[in-house]
């Protein structure tokens, strides 16, 4: 049994509500507000990592993990999804052309069609279905970050393309924490059921070598401030709690506590990361100022 104490419980499920409440506070603000090409390939990112998080929240059930704050995960990450898709529409509207809009719209039909399965009762039969959903439902969010990226949104925004890649590739380890959370998952599930079809073990070990190499990249960007620093390095220190144990954790064997809470903080910690090199500043040339 995982997280057995009430007292622990109730303290997880007040954190996780409040920093639900924040992102939706958040998205619901940048629907009628301007919004900048950072905020932009920020919002669009993160669907990515949500993609990835209620795949994960499923595979932990269908295992049947008894963590407190499942549900409340899942809940969650479908109402900021649907949020995040709502703003990224309505600034579309006004900033993108139609190839930005029809891609969103693409989203939002893998969306339909995963989300109709996820509010089903969950069952081993539906595991490959979420498998495969969640991964057609990322490639279609990261589509709409490629093409916010590649359109920049319009002449108005002074932005340098260094800081948008960085806030690309920032954002894009939220969605590889949570993946390596899924991969690893998916191989306890393969391993219990007996089953290869649940297991990919080349993109497990992939997937965790990306994100390591991803942070000594992070650290080492010309455009990092004091506070970003600080930022990654908090990071690299909740990694280090899976670098420590990799070689359990790359044959299954490692805690399914200790994954799960090092993955979830660890996606906060990109978040904050991410949001860090968002609210970074250009002038009207678009060059930005790294101290």
């Amino acid at each position: 049994m995982i997280y057995k104490k009430s007292t622990m419980k109730t303290k997880l499920f007040i954190l996780v509500n409040l920093f639900t409440l924040i992102n939706i506070a958040f998205a619901k603000n940048l629907n009628t507000e301007n919004v900048t090409a950072n905020q932009m390939v920020n919002i669009a990112g993160k669907q990515r990592m949500l993609s990835q998080k209620m795949a994960k929240v499923y595979l932990f059930k269908a295992y049947g993990a008894n963590l407190a704050t499942l549900n409340s995960e899942l809940n969650i990450s479908k109402i900021i999804f649907e949020r995040n898709l709502e703003t990224l529409t309505i600034n579309s509207d006004k900033l993108f052309s139609s190839v930005v809009r029809k891609s969103i719209n693409k989203e939002k039909t893998t969306w339909n069609t995963f989300k109709s399965i996820l509010n089903k009762p969950v069952s081993e039969s539906n595991v490959l279905k979420i498998l495969e959903l969640s991964s057609q439902l990322l490639k279609d969010s990261h589509a709409v970050v490629v093409k916010i990226k590649k359109e920049n949104i319009d002449a108005s925004f002074a932005t340098n393309p260094d800081l948008l890649e960085i806030i690309d590739k920032s954002g894009k380890q939220r969605m590889l924490s949570q993946r390596l959370c899924l991969y690893f998952i998916a191989k306890k599930f393969a391993l219990k059921n007996k089953n290869k079809n649940f297991r990919n073990d080349v993109a497990l070990y992939s997937t965790f070598n990306e994100l390591d190499e991803s942070l000594g990249s992070l650290l080492n960007s010309e455009l990092n401030n004091m506070n970003v620093e600080e930022a990654v390095g908090q990071t690299m220190f909740t990694f280090e709690n899976l670098r420590a144990q990799k070689s359990e954790f790359l044959d299954g064997t490692a805690s399914l506590n200790l994954v799960y809470n090092t993955t979830n903080k660890l996606t906060k910690d990109f978040d904050n990361l991410t949001s860090k090199y968002a609210a970074l500043k250009t002038n009207d040339e678009g060059v930005i100022s790294a101290r």
